[in-house]
């Protein structure tokens, strides 16, 4: 924990060097983050690192593999707070390359019987397993037929083409799953609301950079917003 204190220390310079006063504003007048990011919870990708991001400015949601599902009640009270409350009009979706929740969704499943941990990791990537049987991008098509009769499906390496396909087709899945959740559909579906909109994002845990999927979505009638991050060919 020495480290920890350390780091912690550091901080608390580097706020009262460059940035006095910062943490009292947001103490007595509140956060007003633009931004919501949806990233995983791998310790090479925190948002606030990846972005340079100063306290107040993002208000994040972190699981295994950047997931939003319909039973994940943290989530839908993260994206319900921050829209509503917090009026946060951007929702960034974060996946990155060499994730390891969709290595695991691609590689066999350990032999039963499951203890609770792999248990609980197991059904937390059902979902992207399932996307990887069901997707019909070309890597992924190749490398499932290539390993059909494999009785022990290995975890794939960092380059593997269907391995960096299936993180993007992931990230797509769940701008798609937050587009179509009640919150955000019921948010879109009142236009006296301030447009609110959502992106698809990867971040490469190689060189730090960030591509666009190009899969941006807002309420109808507004247009989405540039993303001045270069664009990834799907």
């Amino acid at each position: 924990m020495g480290r920890v204190v350390r780091w912690h220390e550091s901080f608390i310079e580097e706020m009262d060097t460059e940035h006095p006063g910062l943490l009292e504003d947001l103490a007595v007048n509140g956060q007003h983050p633009a931004f919501v990011v949806l990233a995983c919870s791998d310790s090479r990708v925190a948002p606030e690192t990846v972005f340079d991001a100063l306290p107040g400015t993002i208000f994040s949601e972190r699981s295994v593999a950047n997931q939003f599902r319909e039973d994940d009640l943290n989530s839908h009270a993260i994206i319900s707070y921050s829209v509503e409350h917090l009026d946060s009009q951007h929702i960034v979706v974060m996946g990155h390359y060499g994730c390891g929740g969709v290595a695991a969704a691609i590689a066999s499943p350990p032999p039963p019987p499951l203890d609770s941990f792999d248990e609980a990791i197991q059904e937390w990537i059902e979902p992207i397993r399932e996307l990887y049987s069901s997707s019909d991008r070309e890597e992924i098509v190749e490398f499932r037929e290539e390993h059909s009769s494999s009785e022990d499906v290995p975890s794939p390496g960092l380059h593997e083409p269907a391995f960096r396909a299936l993180v993007e087709e992931n990230v797509k899945q769940t701008v798609l799953n937050l587009a179509e959740s009640q919150q955000i559909s019921e948010f879109w579906g009142n236009s006296t609301n301030e447009p609110v909109f959502i992106y698809g994002l990867v971040y490469d845990i190689e060189n730090g950079n960030v591509l666009n999927l190009n899969v941006s979505m807002g309420p109808p009638g507004h247009e989405i917003p540039d993303v001045p991050f270069a664009v990834l060919a799907t």
